[in-house]
């Protein structure tokens, strides 16, 4: 649970002094949270999800399901079976979510590739594993 809270503090780009005030605790607790030393209590994960709702309850507490309340649950696929059926789901997949179709003319690119990182407009890069856990990622 404690790698889940810190990518609850890594997504939101809070420090765990800046978590600790959001949630109304000692940013001592926090840091004992995440070091492992103490587990969380039935009130640190009532104000975990009163203060942040958009998070899946069965996620933060078990690990189990999607991330958010919003994403939907998809069973993982073995790491083969995903690469090889990449190009033809992106090209499948033409719409945003809100129905504005977008071009996709190369498939996404893997961990081992590079990823150019430029000062063009990119905010963050969120990676999310089949684990559901995630990683943000900045350019900075």
């Amino acid at each position: 649970m404690k790698d889940r809270i810190a990518h609850i503090i890594r997504a939101k780009n809070l420090t765990a002094a800046e978590f600790a005030i959001r949630l109304g605790i000692q940013p001592s607790n926090v840091s004992h949270l995440l070091s492992g030393r103490n587990n969380p209590s039935l009130d640190f994960v009532r104000k975990l999800k009163e203060t942040f709702p958009e998070y899946n309850l069965d996620w933060i507490v078990m690990g189990k399901g999607p991330m958010t309340v919003s994403e939907p649950f998809v069973t993982s696929v073995p790491a083969v079976e995903s690469r090889l059926d990449e190009k033809t789901e992106v090209e499948n997949n033409s719409k945003a979510l809100d129905g504005t179709s977008f071009a996709t003319t190369e498939p996404p690119c893997f961990p081992e590739e590079q990823l150019p990182l430029s000062s063009s407009g990119l905010k963050k890069m969120i990676l999310v594993y089949d684990d559901n856990t995630f990683e943000v990622l900045s350019p900075r």
